[in-house]
């Protein structure tokens, strides 16, 4: 609580506050100062809008919900914003500027939406729009996440099992192979050498590995590596277009969302183009703004960056003249939504056996390297 907040809360209890200094330490101390490793997840955050939206409606005063579902957080950082905001509050704070002193977990949409909803009088309602579209983003990037990540585990248990194979399984059969005089087969010499190689120079492979990874990933957080990443994924076959469609269905749902709450489009287009994330797609977005401001519309500004389907093009356009933007752009996010699910399930079912076949193969050739041999041995001892 601010220092004005307890001073008033004391006096009203009968006591004479002499001196007030902040507390140091504590779990909530901790929580405000390492925001990146405690941080508020997105079920957090819709479950505590749809849950104030409930408690306005039947008329709970703001300050008592916000108590009760304080108290109902598992999350040590939620409860230590929602302590503040209700700190902010209690010294007559309006609720907008309470939340925007916590950028970490209420956005600038959130902000803005409830601002716009205080000034209209409509905040339940508001918070119910903004717990929907959290929803609908939180699961969006489930459903792109799961489609990039799949096909990485099991490329990275095909490369861990042929690995032990052939670092750790081979070798121990070169001695009896070398022994016995055996004759082996191309393939397991092929592998043998490998092996060979990787035991002789197996730290500076390790450190190699390791530096390569960190400069790949410091590469990646400066801004041209971002720019040549954010360029890459947006052009990568099949991926691509699902990435692409997350970041047309997250524009389109931003922008309907604010304009539903009845925030200008004038005040919601930065809010919409940060919520792109793509550098080249904020890039084109930025070129479609500065157009607006001259008086070009948004439609023909938003075809030119070339960035848009055709389809997108003709449903802002149909909207722009009839005046009903928000529902087009909602329409427009729905549609992408449904489209990148089918696109993710269908990548998934395409890749299964593709990536079983070819993991497969990578296993069963280091596997029958290894066993060839063997049955050369035994023709050889008979």
């Amino acid at each position: 609580m601010s220092a004005a907040a307890v001073h008033r809360d004391l006096t009203q209890r009968g006591y004479r506050v002499v001196s007030l200094r902040p507390a140091r330490g504590g779990w909530h101390e901790i929580y405000r100062e390492l925001p990146t490793f405690f941080a508020v997840g997105a079920s957090d955050l819709i479950l505590f809008s749809r849950q104030l939206a409930t408690f306005l409606k039947v008329g709970v005063p703001i300050t008592d919900a916000i108590r009760l579902l304080r108290s109902g957080t598992h999350s040590g950082a939620f409860k230590a914003a929602l302590n503040d905001v209700n700190a902010d509050l209690d010294d007559g704070e309006s609720f907008s500027v309470a939340i925007s002193h916590h950028p970490n977990i209420f956005n600038q949409l959130y902000v803005d939406m409830v601002r716009a909803a205080e000034y209209s009088g409509n905040l339940d309602k508001v918070l119910l729009q903004v717990a929907n579209y959290l929803q609908r983003q939180d699961t969006a990037m489930k459903k792109l996440r799961s489609a990039m990540i799949y096909p990485a585990i099991i490329l990275t248990l095909a490369v861990v099992v042929c690995g032990v194979l052939i670092v750790f399984v081979l070798p121990n059969f070169v001695s009896l192979f070398r022994e016995f005089h055996a004759d082996l087969p191309l393939p397991t010499r092929m592998l043998i050498a490998v092996g060979a190689f990787a035991q002789a120079w197996r730290l500076q492979i390790i450190i190699g590995a390791a530096l390569l990874a960190a400069g790949a990933f410091l590469f990646l957080q400066s801004r041209p590596g971002r720019v040549a990443w954010d360029h890459t994924l947006i052009r990568l076959p099949i991926i691509g277009t699902i990435v692409v469609f997350a970041i047309i269905e997250r524009f389109t749902r931003t922008l309907s969302t604010m304009l539903r709450a009845g925030i200008p489009i004038s005040q919601t287009f930065d809010v919409a183009i940060a919520s792109a994330g793509n550098i080249r797609y904020r890039q084109g977005l930025e070129s479609v703004r500065n157009r607006m401001s001259s008086g070009d519309g948004f439609s023909q500004p938003l075809a030119a960056t070339g960035l848009f389907p055709p389809m997108v093009i003709r449903m802002v356009r149909v909207g722009e003249e009839t005046g009903t933007l928000d529902q087009s752009l909602e329409q427009i996010a729905d549609f992408l939504a449904e489209e990148m699910d089918y696109k993710v399930r269908n990548m998934i079912s395409l890749m299964e056996p593709s990536l079983v076949i070819g993991v497969g193969g990578a296993v069963g050739f280091v596997a029958i390297s290894v066993i060839l041999p063997m049955y050369g041995l035994l023709r050889a001892v008979h």
